[in-house]
């Protein structure tokens, strides 16, 4: 009876109770701090060799890409980036007509998005707005789909240097294009353009609305 009464006094321990708890509340801390770490390493790990995102800040690729659209770029088509560096493990080469996410030497911090139109060793020339690969004459659902307003005429031609590509907006009047430029290094493409998952369209406030539109027709929509 007395180890009884021993056992029950021990339990009822205002000491031992708050050891107790104070081990218990470190245990749920730690846990928790814990899946905070895994969670930031997997959200990082997915960013740098998986997938990021973006928003689109101008026209430069409309219609398809819109200013305000928020889009998802895939990174494994062209191979395992090195971070802090320019090395690729294995990946792809970029195929014609792919929209990509790249940056350039002179702007290393700045995201580019453009169409992929001429491949390493192609002659690429626009004559009268009319482009042309290899002196074959694209038509536009072939190459691009350009804008309205065209003021490029005339460009080239040129060759494209071995491990580069020649890129264009969809829409021809964009300044930040390869009249700019000229053609892009392989190995700064950042990846592949593949959807758009929310679209804002940030001109409603220009008309007195407090919050952007909502451009639901475009949410979750993929790219080509």
């Amino acid at each position: 009876m007395r180890s009884a009464d021993n056992s029950l006094e021990q339990a009822l321990d205002p000491g031992r109770i708050i050891r107790h708890n104070s081990f218990m509340f470190r245990n749920r801390w730690r846990d928790y701090f814990e899946n905070v770490i895994v969670a930031i390493f997997l959200a990082l790990f997915v960013r740098t060799f998986i997938m990021t995102g973006y928003k689109v800040p101008s026209n430069a690729m409309s219609p398809i890409l819109l200013p305000g659209d928020f889009i998802f770029s895939y990174r494994l088509p062209y191979g395992l980036k090195i971070p802090l560096t320019q090395i690729r493990l294995a990946g792809g080469e970029p195929k014609r007509s792919e929209i990509i996410v790249f940056t350039f030497p002179d702007q290393p911090r700045v995201n580019f998005v453009k169409r992929v139109i001429g491949l390493p060793g192609d002659r690429i020339e626009i004559k009268n707005n009319e482009l042309f690969i290899n002196e074959i004459k694209m038509n536009n659902s072939d190459s691009l789909k350009q804008g309205v307003d065209i003021v490029v005429k005339n460009f080239g031609p040129i060759v494209v240097p071995p491990n580069e590509v020649f890129v264009l907006g969809d829409n021809w009047n964009s300044n930040d294009d390869f009249r700019s430029w000229g053609t892009v290094p392989i190995d700064r493409i950042e990846g592949k353009v593949i959807l758009i998952w929310l679209s804002l369209d940030w001109s409603s406030k220009e008309k007195g609305n407090i919050l952007p539109k909502l451009r639901s027709e475009r949410i979750f929509s993929t790219v080509d």
